[in-house]
């Protein structure tokens, strides 16, 4: 029995048949959903590099949480369009996707999560492995990769 999804959205048109299945199968097993994002800020340097640490460098922080906020906003507005009795939040982290999507189905204990097929190069995703390909790995829950 599922009871619990997580679902994990970026923006792109994988991540949209991830989440519309994730809602799909919710809704035939009385699920709750949760959208999950990760939002990655690009590094730049270590601690030690004044850089890193910028005044500046809070404001592009602040314009990036405002776009991945914006994108789970639209991902909501999508569930509750397509499946208005499913049960659905949404969350936001920060940090590496894949590490941050496996943390997230052990301390919320998911019974399932559902990840789109990334579009990546097969060159780029042989060599550095595909964050779906990561979370099926590394995930102690089942993990429904969707392309």
């Amino acid at each position: 029995m599922i009871s619990k999804i997580l679902v994990a959205v970026d923006g792109s048109e994988c991540a949209n048949k991830a989440l519309d299945f994730a809602l799909a199968l919710a809704e035939k097993q009385s699920a709750s959903v949760v959208i999950l994002n990760v939002m990655q800020l690009p590094a730049y340097g270590s601690s030690d590099d004044p850089l890193a640490y910028s005044p500046s460098m809070g404001g592009i922080a602040k314009d990036i949480r405002k776009i991945h906020e914006s994108l789970l906003s639209k991902a909501s507005e999508r569930a509750a369009a397509a499946k208005p009795n499913v049960h659905v939040t949404t969350e936001l982290r920060e940090g590496h996707p894949a590490k941050q999507i496996v943390a997230a189905t052990s301390e919320g204990s998911f019974d399932m999560v559902v990840v789109g097929h990334g579009g990546q190069g097969r060159l780029k995703e042989m060599l550095l492995g595909g964050v779906s390909e990561r979370v099926a790995h590394l995930a102690q829950c089942a993990v429904l990769i969707v392309k």
